[in-house]
C-alpha cells in the first residue's frame, strides 16, 4: 500500500468553502478511482483553519497514473490555491 499524508493551513475567510471542496474531492477520489483504499479528511479540535488528509492506495502507481490524472484534483487546487497559507505533504510506503 501506498499513503499520503498533507496537512493545510487555510485563511479564515475561506475555511468553510476548504472544507467543503475537500470533502468533495475525497468524494470523488473514493467514487471514481479503483486504486483508492480510503480518503478522509479532518479538521484540528483546537484550530478551525488547520485541515489534514490522510489517503491510502493500493499502490503508488494509483495516485500516478490515476489519481494525478483524472479532472478533479487539479480543479480542486486551482479552486482552493488562494485559500492555502501553507502545506506540507508526505508520501509513506507500507511496511508490510
Amino acid at each position: 500500500m501506498y499513503a499520503l499524508s498533507v496537512m493545510f493551513a487555510i485563511d479564515p475567510a475561506h475555511a468553510d468553502d476548504f472544507k467543503e471542496a475537500a470533502l468533495r474531492h475525497a468524494a470523488n477520489t473514493k467514487t471514481n478511482e479503483t486504486g483508492c483504499l480510503g480518503f478522509d479528511v479532518f479538521v484540528s479540535e483546537t484550530d478551525p483553519t488547520r485541515f489534514y488528509f490522510h489517503e491510502i492506495y493500493a499502490n503508488k502507481a494509483a495516485v500516478e497514473e490515476i489519481h494525478n490524472k483524472a479532472t478533479y484534483p487539479a480543479e480542486f487546487g486551482q479552486k482552493t490555491r488562494d485559500w492555502i497559507t501553507s502545506r506540507e505533504k508526505f508520501s509513506w510506503n507500507s511496511a508490510e
